[in-house]
């Protein structure tokens, strides 16, 4: 992700990224040392370069996305509990399925 240098609060555009949500976005900005409420013409270069490498070490948009499709394959290979019930639209993950869950199972 390459963040530019404009009028834009880098903080919501960082925390619409897939991937990263407000608390990681805080840690972020906590560990390079840049104030979240600042305005983005104060940041300096050298801080924006520092935050695209933090951003980039951690998995986000495109190759997260992959990562979880990769995961829910290899559950349906080997035919968890969880992907059989995912695959019928039935409630994985222990909800009762009489009274409630009527959203779930409707066709």
């Amino acid at each position: 992700m390459n963040i530019k240098n404009n009028n834009k609060i880098v903080f919501k555009k960082i925390i619409n990224t897939f991937g990263i949500g407000f608390d990681k976005a805080k840690i972020f900005f906590e560990r390079i040392g840049i104030n979240q409420r600042n305005n983005p013409l104060f940041i300096k270069k050298k801080k924006f370069n520092d935050l695209n490498k933090l951003i980039k070490k951690n998995l986000t948009d495109k190759k997260l996305k992959k990562e979880l499709q990769e995961i829910k394959l290899f559950s349906q290979k080997i035919k968890t509990y969880k992907s059989i019930r995912n695959k019928l639209k039935y409630p994985s993950r222990g909800q009762r399925t009489h009274t409630n869950a009527k959203t779930k199972r409707k066709i």
